[in-house]
This record gives structure tokens, C-alpha cells and sequence, in this order.
């Protein structure tokens, strides 16, 4: 990769995420004049990648959508209608059509009609426009073709499979997961690192765990409605609308897990602590006893909590960790008690001590003296 795609590779990074293998193929694409299709669901930002890739190169090209609305003079830049008025001959404006651009992106283009794509078959294996005595030799060097259908969908029959093998070059654009953190990644490349509510990615991935994948534009758009208008206004969101019972299962799932992450660091501080104090003082015997009460009181909470099932398994491994240090420290724990307790007596025999000694002085000075029987502590 030369400094210059290198460069460009970071800058169209910076507005997308997991895009990677999407700009490598057009990168391709661009230096061997092969075309391109970008096909999967709708929402990755195909078409817009393309169109910044171009601007990226100082190209501005030409982009037309096609769909099922698609017709024959739109294809070829319009009817030439003062021709049609005075001769009668069906002729287009050519130069107002992709064959008289060398880059071009085709929107929908697998949704358009076959005899359409059939058109536009013929035009690219012989790269001239031929229609009666019109002929143009196309200046087209590079297409790429953008479309939410499916590889076997838009080859069904030989015809398309012909005008597949002048799109050599092609890619599925889709993630290779969509998880929590997939979409942690995407809502913070718009909103900022720690700037993003982790209530969402987590929904997000609820209802990909319920067979409802939220694209990435879904999911920029859904987050900026929460924001604003809070959850209950994701029902009317298409695809959240097909399970709106998620939106609040997954809002008391949520908070469960992120008091679990809660309790465990906690632990982890505690047992931290725990295993870093040598008992040699009194100060640090009493730190081992509030610690081991504290690890005590969190096994409590952790036995009352109810997780859900991704968390479910590290739930009972954090428990039975925390079983298992309680008991092992057990042992220190009690000694610790009866070490401070000892302290304890021999210090208040020794308070005792210097009190039973400062009344004898005190007794023996006022012997000596009858005026400071006032000064007599009782």
C-alpha cells in the first residue's frame, strides 16, 4: 500500500467503522479498472463509502440510482426529443448518461428490471453504445455497483451471471459481528470515546440475540432517538417495534449486569487487598477484618442477584471464587480477632495499670500535702 492510499485508508476510517475490506476493494478496483459490486443489507453505508472514496481522489462522479423504476432513457441520459419531433428517430443524450463519465457508482443496481441489466450487460462487454446509426464509445474506466440483495439473488438466471463477470470484483459489506462492543465502536466514532450511553450497544445486541439485526444506520438513528425522547420512543422503530417486550427486558438485564461488573471489581479490589496485607500490625490486622466482612457482604449480594444468560456462567464462577477465598482466609481472619483482642485486654490492663498507679501518687502527694486534697481525682 503506497503512502497515498495509506493516508486516505485513515482518513475515510475516521467517519467509518469495520470498513477495511470495503475501501481494500475499491482500492483494487480503482488501480486495475475492474468493477466493483458492494451487495448485503441495507445500512452499512455502502453507497456513502463510495461516494467519500471518490471525493477522497478529488473525483466527483457520476451516480445515478436505478431500482426497480429503472427505464431505458434514463439508463442512456434522456430521449433527444427535438430529434424524435423532427425525424421521428428514437436517439439519446448520451452525454448526459454514466458512459460519458470514467467513474460512476449505480445505486440499486441489482433492483433494476432484467432487461435493463441486460442493457447494461451488452454496453459494457463491447464498451459502445449502439442504438440504430448512434454510436458512442463509452469513456467509463470504473463502476461501482451498490445493492441490498444477495449474491445468489442478483445472479438468477445466465443473463445476470453474464453481467456479474463484468463486476469481477465484489463484496458482502456486513460486520463480522454485531455485538455489544461492534456497536460501542460505531455509536463512538460519531459521539466520542466515553461519550456513549452503554444502555443501547447492549439493547442492540438483544435483539440480534432475537434474530432482529439493527443496521448500523438503524442503530445511529435509534441512539439519537433515545437520546432525546427517551426508550419508550423506540417502538416506533421498525425494527424494534417487531419485539417492543425487549426494550424493557433488556433495560432490567442491563442494570442487573452492570451491578454484577459492579460487585466483581469491588471483589477484585478486596481481594487485592486481602492478599497484599501481612497482618503485621494492628492497623493492618483491623484493614484484614473489614475486608473479610466486606468480601462477605458482596457473596451476599452476588447470591441474591439475578443475572442473565450471558452472564450466567461467569456469575458462578465469580461465586464460587469468592466461597473459596472466604474459606481460605477464614483461618487468618480468626486470628486476626483474637490477636486484636489480646491487644485489647493487655492495653486496658495496662490503662488500668497506670491508673491504679497515677491514684497511689496522687495519694502519696497529698499525705505530704493536706491543700491538695482538692486535687484528689474522685
Amino acid at each position: 500500500m503506497n503512502t497515498e492510499t495509506a493516508e486516505q485508508q485513515v482518513s475515510l476510517l475516521d467517519n467509518f467503522v469495520f470498513m477495511d475490506k470495503t475501501i481494500s476493494i475499491l482500492d483494487v478496483g480503482m488501480k486495475t479498472e475492474k468493477n466493483v459490486v458492494l451487495y448485503g443489507p441495507g445500512g452499512h453505508g455502502k453507497s456513502e463509502l463510495a461516494l467519500e472514496y471518490f471525493y477522497e481522489k478529488n473525483i466527483n462522479p457520476y451516480v445515478i440510482t436505478m431500482g426497480s423504476g429503472m427505464t431505458t432513457d434514463r439508463l442512456f441520459g434522456g430521449l433527444n426529443i427535438p430529434v424524435l419531433e423532427v425525424d421521428g428517430k428514437i436517439e439519446y443524450l448520451v452525454e448526459n448518461s454514466f458512459m460519458n463519465h470514467e467513474y460512476v457508482i449505480l445505486e440499486e443496481m441489482m433492483d433494476s428490471p432484467d432487461f435493463i441489466l441486460e442493457q447494461l450487460k451488452d454496453i459494457l462487454s463491447s464498451g459502445v453504445f449502439r442504438n440504430g446509426s448512434q454510436v458512442f464509445v463509452i469513456k467509463t474506466k470504473f463502476i461501482v455497483g451498490c445493492t441490498n440483495k444477495t449474491r445468489s439473488e442478483f445472479a438468477k438466471n445466465a443473463s445476470l451471471k453474464a453481467l456479474m463477470e463484468r463486476f469481477p470484483l465484489e463484496l458482502n459489506v456486513i460486520w463480522d459481528n454485531y455485538t455489544e462492543i461492534s456497536y460501542n465502536a460505531l455509536l463512538e466514532k460519531r459521539y466520542g470515546a466515553g461519550q456513549v450511553d452503554p444502555i443501547m450497544p447492549f439493547l442492540f445486541q438483544e435483539y440480534v440475540k432475537n434474530g432482529i439485526t439493527i443496521s448500523p444506520r438503524i442503530a445511529l438513528d435509534s441512539y439519537e432517538i433515545y437520546q432525546e425522547c427517551g426508550p419508550d420512543a423506540l417502538t416506533f422503530i421498525a425494527e424494534f417495534a417487531q419485539k417492543p417486550s425487549l426494550i424493557k427486558d433488556a433495560l432490567k438485564k442491563f442494570e442487573a449486569t452492570v451491578k454484577f461488573k459492579e460487585i466483581s471489581a469491588d471483589i477484585d479490589e478486596v481481594l487485592t487487598s486481602l492478599s497484599n496485607n501481612d497482618n503485621r500490625t494492628k492497623v493492618k490486622k483491623q484493614k484484614f477484618i473489614d475486608d473479610y466482612r466486606a468480601l462477605e457482604n458482596k457473596l451476599t449480594k452476588l447470591k441474591s442477584m439475578t443475572v442473565n444468560d450471558d452472564m450466567a456462567q461467569i456469575h458462578s464462577n465469580v461465586l464460587k471464587r469468592v466461597t473459596s477465598e472466604i474459606s481460605g482466609k477464614q483461618s487468618r481472619y480468626n486470628n486476626c480477632i483474637d490477636k486484636l483482642e489480646e491487644a485489647d485486654e493487655l492495653e486496658a490492663e495496662k490503662n488500668i495499670s497506670d491508673l491504679v498507679g497515677a491514684v497511689a501518687k496522687k495519694k502519696s502527694k497529698s499525705k505530704q500535702s493536706p491543700a491538695a486534697d482538692n486535687d484528689y481525682p474522685f
